[in-house]
């Protein structure tokens, strides 16, 4: 007891030193409690409550290592930078590393330099990566997003389902399993999918006072007034708009430039470096708004959002709820507008579709996959969503494809450890003097890249040459998007032979069996459609709501929050508004200056 008492003192004074907080918010203290005891926990805390300080606050003070399992390299790299910018030795081991610097980080983590490891679920598919972990000291397991485990969640993943038989081969360490967005239904499916025993399952509430929610009916093609007037309200405080398809947010982006608004745009199509720079540019105040798809805003942390306002209805109050607590974690005013129109409701059943394959389409899959193992190197088949597709008679969506996938790999008959990056591949089909015709000479920079390419690969260039675009713009000291249009204006004239990158998945057979021996839960997938289903209706009647819109989400989550919280559009006005109102509906949400 001496020793957990001299712990806990520690953990103070690094509470101080590197984050610079003078005490524990509500349920931290209770979590850390439990990982010095020796309790495995399941906690419960919103958006901005501070989980991430429960296991990295404990892993300082603890013998061994604490090994972070979590869902996105890039919120990994984040974490660890910023954990590296506090002093504290942390390191990541993903796919995005090679086996080499994985073996040279893991032999470093052996040697006591790190105290934090984060790794990427998909490693837990490998057996000689689980054995190299034997040979460490492993005192806390963390699993943040935990929700990802359970497919009562909405963003199931069937890597984390690894994570059970992780922990058995890690002879047990104590486990901590964190979320934001988890009813009643899916805490209880953490604890059996991680065959936690009696652990303390902490739910600090998850209410935040400092939000004003709101919601306002409009026209599909009226929205952006709302949305610029929103944002005028908003005195220059930065925030995300949140729409439901890529070409939305490039369409969004382009009338707030218009309005004078620094806006950027973000959604997962769009490769690491160009994320990297909206992300950079918006936490560094150089744009006030980023408009993105749900790929944004994980692990974002920027604490003085002031407001999020989507543009269209999410498929869930889980993510919805999400994606609003991104805003305001600085504890002050911050307001959540949501903007409706029924014909929101086809977007989100599009994508319940997609997410919830016909049987007979996931049957398709696996008899496609089956014929080509043939074409398999080293046991492997790299296809694409979108080549996989292609196979298949009916016109399938490239979503429906990936469920299709991952149910296949929930029930073990195929594994996917890594997704595939390929080169790109370049063939000259005329001679360079003809290339250079090609381009027009006001393009000063793809001529220069072209001279350069020529000069420095002139013979991989007319035989046929595998290449990878950043290292060539990186060799030659010409930008990635300037090389690539420039060979996409060669190829169009038919000058240069082109493939793109290989962009797919890697996938393994794990058991051969006929089509009619495939044994797949039909009635878990159809209760799963049906799910789907119910939780967009609770969306859809968020929308529609006359009450309190806090008290409402609250309950969802079974949470009994008995007063009003006083400053929703609902609790400002009392009664609903004509959805047609446009100076009621935003005035009115925005009145009593409550906003910023």
């Amino acid at each position: 007891m001496e020793d957990i008492n001299k712990k806990k003192e520690e953990i103070k004074g690094f509470l101080k030193k590197y984050y610079n907080f003078d005490s524990f918010r509500l349920g931290q203290e209770q979590a850390i409690d439990n990982i010095l005891n020796k309790k495995d926990s399941v906690v419960i805390m919103p958006t901005g409550g501070g989980k991430s300080l429960i296991f990295q606050l404990p892993a300082l003070v603890l013998d061994g290592v604490t090994i972070v399992v979590s869902p996105l390299i890039a919120l990994m790299k984040d974490q660890v930078d910023s954990l590296a910018k506090l002093g504290i030795p942390a390191t990541f081991i993903n796919s995005s590393i090679s086996l080499s610097e994985t073996n040279k980080r893991l032999e470093e983590v052996k040697n006591g330099f790190y105290k934090l490891v984060y790794v990427a679920p998909e490693r837990f598919y490998s057996l000689p990566f689980l054995e190299s972990l034997r040979d460490l000291k492993i005192s806390l397991f963390a699993i943040d997003e935990a929700h990802c485990i359970s497919s009562w969640g909405h963003d199931f993943r069937p890597s984390y389902l690894k994570l059970k038989t992780a922990i058995e081969i890690l002879k047990k360490p104590i486990v901590v399993a964190l979320t934001a967005t988890a009813t009643p239904e899916v805490r209880n499916d953490i604890i059996k999918q991680l065959n936690l025993e009696n652990p303390d399952v902490i739910v600090t509430g998850f209410a935040r006072e400092n939000i004003q929610f709101g919601v306002i009916h409009s026209s599909t093609n009226r929205k952006i007034e709302f949305i610029l007037d929103a944002i005028s309200g908003a005195n220059n405080g930065a925030g995300i708009v949140y729409v439901g398809t890529r070409a939305k947010a490039d369409e969004i982006v382009e009338r707030l430039l218009e309005s004078g608004i620094e806006a950027v745009s973000y959604h997962a199509g769009m490769d690491s470096e160009s994320r990297d720079w909206v992300q950079n540019n918006f936490m560094s105040g150089k744009a006030q708004v980023v408009v993105a798809t749900n790929a944004f805003g994980m692990g974002i942390n920027k604490s003085d959002i002031r407001f999020v306002i989507h543009h269209d209805m999410p498929g869930t109050i889980e993510a919805y709820y999400q994606e609003a607590g991104r805003a305001g974690r600085d504890g002050n005013p911050s307001f959540c507008l949501l903007l409706y129109s029924p014909s929101d409701r086809y977007l989100r059943e599009f994508f319940i579709k997609g997410d919830n394959p016909d049987p007979e389409l996931i049957v398709k899959v696996y008899e496609t996959l089956l014929d080509k193992e043939s074409d398999a190197i080293k046991g492997s088949i790299l296809i694409t969503y979108s080549e996989l597709a292609k196979e298949l008679s009916a016109n399938v969506p490239e979503m429906a494809i990936g469920t299709a996938l991952k149910i296949l790999e929930k029930e073990g008959y195929l594994s996917r450890p890594n997704d595939k990056n390929g080169g790109a591949f370049l063939k000259s089909k005329v001679d360079f003097a003809s290339l250079l015709s090609g381009l027009s000479s006001r393009s000063k920079v793809q001529i220069e890249a072209l001279n350069k390419i020529y000069d420095r690969f002139k013979d991989e260039l007319e035989s046929g040459w595998d290449f990878s675009l950043e290292d060539v713009a990186s060799l030659i000291n010409v930008k990635k998007d300037s090389i690539l249009r420039m060979i996409k204006k060669l190829a169009e004239k038919d000058l240069l032979e082109y493939k793109p990158p290989f962009r797919g998945t890697e996938i393994r057979i794990l058991k051969r069996v006929s089509s009619d021996d495939l044994k797949l839960d039909f009635k878990a997938l159809s209760e799963k459609l049906e799910r789907a289903e119910n939780k967009l209706n609770e969306m859809e009647n968020y929308a529609y709501y006359s009450g309190c819109r806090q008290k409402y989400i609250l309950k969802y989550f079974g949470e009994n929050y008995s007063k009003n919280c006083g400053h929703c559009d609902q609790c400002l006005r009392g009664v609903k508004e004509d959805e047609n109102s446009f100076e009621d509906g935003l005035r009115s949400f925005r009145k009593k200056e409550y906003l910023i």
